[in-house]
């Protein structure tokens, strides 16, 4: 029985939403846990790597979405309405207060000894890398508490940099990754636009499963 209760919901999480029943207020409480599964989340050696904004001012919400166009559908660009939700969280980058120093062994001139070097270059792709990695855990994270609470989600990576940056607050790192948890609006269906009315794609699941057994 609880083992369909969480197939039912990671199902359920899979799908984006769309549109939004405003007229409602999620509980502080909801808010909070969403916010506790955003923080706590598995992430290499327990680093900083992002921010996350929990956003409720309309007004910031509009404006952000406002610079969400860049979905386009039959030649024509479209706002990503995901944003739109009751609560937005905005994942933003953040640097480790703790850094690894990533070692490359060189040889000395006479090719004996060996000195250790502080390879600058590497260290900052692989914190990239981790990073992304971690917001993307959190927001898995996130996706599924939220559903199993009842609330719908989205995501949004697709924005213009400089009007949510500002938006966020130029202070902070720069945005990541943009997710609306909400109340769904129940009388239209997920894939309308919360504004427009215009109807998204919605595209089959095309990843596989290699099981490795013994024989």
């Amino acid at each position: 029985m609880f083992n369909q209760m969480i197939k039912k919901s990671i199902h359920k999480s899979q799908h984006c939403n769309r549109n939004w029943d405003l007229s409602k207020t999620i509980p502080q409480e909801d808010v909070d846990l969403i916010v506790e599964s955003a923080t706590q989340c598995p992430v290499k050696q327990n680093l900083n790597f992002y921010k996350t904004h929990v956003i409720t001012d309309r007004d910031k919400i509009e404006k952000i979405h406002n610079a969400t166009a860049g979905f386009f559908i039959d030649g024509v660009r479209h706002t990503n309405s995901q944003t739109l939700a009751n609560v937005l969280l905005a994942f933003t980058k953040d640097e480790p207060t703790m850094k690894r120093e990533w070692l490359r062994e060189e040889p000395d001139e006479h090719g004996k000894e060996k000195e250790y070097m502080w390879d600058q270059e590497t260290e900052e792709n692989d914190i990239n890398v981790d990073r992304l990695m971690a917001v993307g855990i959190a927001t898995g994270y996130v996706n599924l508490v939220a559903t199993m609470l009842g609330y719908e989600t989205g995501c949004c990576k697709c924005f213009d940099m400089d009007p949510v940056h500002e938006v966020i607050g130029d202070e902070f790192g720069q945005p990541i990754l943009l997710m609306g948890i909400g109340y769904p609006d129940k009388t239209r269906s997920r894939l309308e636009h919360h504004k427009e009315g215009t109807k998204f794609p919605s595209l089959k699941n095309r990843r596989e499963v290699v099981y490795h057994q013994e024989a």
